[in-house]
């Protein structure tokens, strides 16, 4: 069995400026879901939990549909159990002339026998259950939980959609949830790996293996450049840090800069580099520069702005008051100063 959500296919991909790479990531999307399928038939998978949005909005393409629908009906075998998310709502079901006989919704019931002894259940509330405490109890849901509120439910196993990562934990001492995550980050707020998971029920005993199944990793590189001179020691900082994680080029990166910087760093340079280097790359710029903060703290009333006026009235180089500035003020801050 597989348990997979926000898959998100013809999703408008609003994070890439690049009208080319939107459109070969949303067909990557799709591949991939195309490839969990072909996963599920070699593997012998009898069944296939799609737990929300499986599509990223009630406009659906005739060409996404056709695909979607043929990879179903193309795998009599598998069981797909589904349920609408947040997003697409009913209009996947509701682009379908005809539900294929395989494609198991919950619109006329609410709990399957899916083989002697399991279950598979959608739920809109944990009120509503009243599951068998001899079954291995399978349960659905699109949200947001309070774990809580699932427990002593007799559920083995809350397999969740609505969250892009991978999470789990405990129902009780029964059983457990788990937020699937998506297939392919689509955006710089969906780092990390991605994939379904794998359950293996066995003699009443579960076991759930996540399997990386992206086509691209999107990494998030997060730097203190405080200590830097300027953009070539960011740049070999970033370097450095691609090289040791052994990114990929065909992936993306997400960099982050923090911390205080004696001048502005060229932020675009930086771009075009990496953007050459790897597939696609964005970079948040979360830095004070000490110039801009010494400007602004003639109107501070705080300690700060009187320590930083004290420091500019100095007879010092101002090289020597930028550096004075940015440690005094990391340590009023109560950051660790070496």
């Amino acid at each position: 069995m597989i348990h997979c959500s926000d898959i998100h296919l013809d999703a408008e991909m609003s994070g890439f400026s690049d009208s080319e790479k939107a459109e070969e990531r949303r067909n990557e999307i799709l591949l991939t879901f195309v490839r969990m399928i072909r996963y599920a038939a070699k593997n012998e998978v009898r069944a296939i939990l799609i737990v929300g949005d499986l599509f990223d909005g009630i406009r659906i393409s005739p060409a996404t549909l056709d695909i979607v629908e043929k990879c179903i009906r193309g795998n009599p075998e598998i069981d797909f159990f589904y349920i609408a998310g947040n997003h697409e709502k009913d209009a996947f079901l509701g682009s379908l002339s005809e539900i294929p006989d395989n494609l198991l919704t919950f619109n006329d019931r609410s709990t399957y026998r899916y083989e002697e002894g399991v279950t598979v259940t959608a739920a809109s509330d944990p009120s509503e259950l009243n599951l068998d405490p001899a079954d291995f109890n399978i349960v659905l849901y699109h949200g947001t939980i309070r774990p809580n509120a699932w427990t002593n439910k007799n559920i083995d196993y809350l397999a969740l959609g609505h969250f892009h990562e991978l999470k789990e934990g405990a129902l009780g001492k029964r059983g457990r949830y788990c937020y699937s995550g998506c297939l392919e980050g689509r955006g710089f707020d969906e780092c990390g790996e991605k994939g379904f998971v794998r359950l293996d029920i066995h003699n009443g005993l579960l076991d759930p293996v996540f399997m990386q199944a992206s086509k691209r990793t999107i990494h998030e590189i997060s730097l203190d450049i405080s200590d830097v001179q300027g953009t070539g020691d960011v740049d070999i900082l970033i370097s450095d840090e691609t090289d040791r994680r052994k990114i990929p080029p065909e992936d993306l990166i997400k960099i982050v800069l923090t911390g205080r910087t004696p001048d502005d760093i060229n932020i675009s340079y930086l771009k075009k580099k990496y953007g050459e280097e790897f597939y696609a790359v964005h970079i948040v710029d979360d830095t004070v520069s000490v110039q801009k903060e010494t400007e602004n703290a003639r109107y501070d009333i705080t300690l700060k702005g009187e320590f930083i006026r004290m420091v500019m009235e100095k007879d010092w180089p101002e090289n020597e008051k930028q550096e004075v500035i940015k440690i005094g003020t990391m340590a009023l801050e109560g950051k660790g100063v070496l």
